[in-house]
């Protein structure tokens, strides 16, 4: 009885895995590994008929100038890239050669063929070609348009279906919103409708984006980029993420180095629906961007921002904010020193008037000799001083070296960090 009821528990183990499909999948995990390590070690190896092409493809494509037949060059590299689609050992050693001649052939349907076979090996070895992606994007400024079509249509693919990670060079499918063929830039419009409906997708790519094309060596024209930036902030819908965009590109403020690249942070924080939340963050990051404010280009973004608020808020908050709009005003008009120094004149104006205002505390019986608080004389007061009438100097007595250094030497804590130099094409007053 023992041995049947173990052969019946087998058999119905093998029927519920069989249900559960588990034997199947076990099988075909199998197969596919006994496929792969035949392609990764006996296809090409010497002998086998497929072995002494290779040398001969990479030959071909390597030397355009001694190949430079159209039909011979397209289809050398559509060969050598489905071999390098066999085995990992022999796109590591011809990725180099794939992706310069995906760079540099003249030859436009040679350009874009590579780009969908560089597409096919992302999914077949993505460790490979990681390296290779900021190689891959740049082929979106492509002159011709056939092959910044194909490259929008494999790079949307790899990256909505989690093959390619989202990086900063998404800036340069931005750019293509202004393609001038009509469908590159439908296609690149759809790729970031379908982003966004990934979570914090865009928001996380934004800082970058703005950061990649306002630099200066890019050049894009101040219409260009507002254009751009208008579709992009138009995916900022959440409160919280507002807020935190305002922050981040506040403390940009910082490491901008020119009067255009302070402008377009600017207008970019006006695109946001910025509320109470993120008004406060940008009351708090007032250091980062008021030495900036002499310019029409940062001020004239603010100001709008606060006469957005303006028109929605409550008492309370309007106040706040018709504040935040004249110390705008004030500082662009006169300068951030200037401001600063009147505000402190006035706080020390304060300060003397309420000590003014506040009753002294009555002085000591022996320091006061004028007034009806004089006190009485005796004997001892009568005795005529014997060197000279004046009163004698007080004593002055001077600390030592030690408790000295101890009290001008400024803690760590306290010493000012040194920031970013900023590259000023003007003379402008600087807050020392």
């Amino acid at each position: 009885m023992g041995l049947r009821a173990l052969r019946s528990k087998e058999a119905n183990d093998s029927c519920v895995e069989e249900e559960l499909g588990l034997v199947g999948a076990s099988a075909e995990d199998t197969e596919a590994e006994f496929i792969r390590k035949i392609c990764e070690t006996e296809l090409l190896t010497e002998g086998n008929m497929l072995s002494a092409f290779l040398p001969l493809l990479v030959k071909v494509c390597s030397s355009p100038g001694k190949y430079s037949h159209p039909q011979l060059t397209t289809a050398a590299c559509l060969a050598l890239s489905q071999y390098m689609m066999i085995s990992p050992a022999v796109c590591k050693d011809n990725i180099r050669l794939l992706f310069t001649v995906l760079e540099k052939s003249p030859l436009p349907v040679v350009r874009a063929n590579t780009i969908v076979a560089l597409g096919d090996l992302t999914v077949r070895f993505p460790n490979i070609l990681e390296p290779w992606t900021p190689n891959l994007y740049a082929r979106l400024s492509d002159d011709n348009a056939s092959v910044r079509l194909t490259a929008i249509t494999v790079l949307t693919q790899l990256v909505l279906k989690d093959v390619m990670k989202v990086k900063g060079q998404v800036s340069e499918v931005a750019v293509l919103l202004l393609d001038p063929e009509p469908h590159i830039a439908s296609l690149a419009l759809n790729f970031f409708n379908e982003l966004s409906a990934k979570d914090n997708a865009i928001y996380n790519l934004l800082p970058d984006i703005i950061s990649r094309l306002s630099d200066p060596e890019r050049g894009m024209k101040e219409e260009d980029f507002n254009t751009i930036m208008k579709q992009l902030f138009s995916y900022i819908t959440k409160e919280r993420q507002t807020e935190s965009l305002v922050e981040k590109l506040c403390q940009r403020f910082r490491t901008a180095k020119t009067e255009r690249q302070w402008a377009d942070l600017a207008m970019s924080l006006s695109l946001l629906s910025v509320c109470e939340r993120g008004f406060k963050k940008l009351q708090e990051c007032w250091d980062c961007y008021s030495d900036k404010l002499t310019e029409p280009g940062v001020y004239q973004p603010l100001l709008s921002i606060a006469a957005k608020l303006r028109r929605r808020a409550k008492p309370q908050f309007k106040a706040q904010v018709e504040d935040y709009e004249k110390r705008l005003t004030a500082v662009h008009t006169k300068g951030l020193e200037n401001v600063e120094s009147e505000e402190r004149e006035q706080q020390m104006g304060d300060t003397h008037s309420q000590n003014l205002q506040t009753p002294q505390p009555p002085k000591s019986v022996r320091k006061t000799t004028r007034g009806r608080g004089k006190p009485k004389m005796d004997d001892s007061d009568l005795v005529t001083p014997r060197k000279s009438r004046s009163r004698p100097k007080p004593t002055i007595t001077f600390t030592s070296d030690e408790e000295e250094e101890e009290d001008a030497v400024m803690a760590e804590s306290e010493t000012p960090k040194v920031t970013t130099p900023i590259a000023r094409t003007r003379r402008t007053r600087l807050r020392h």
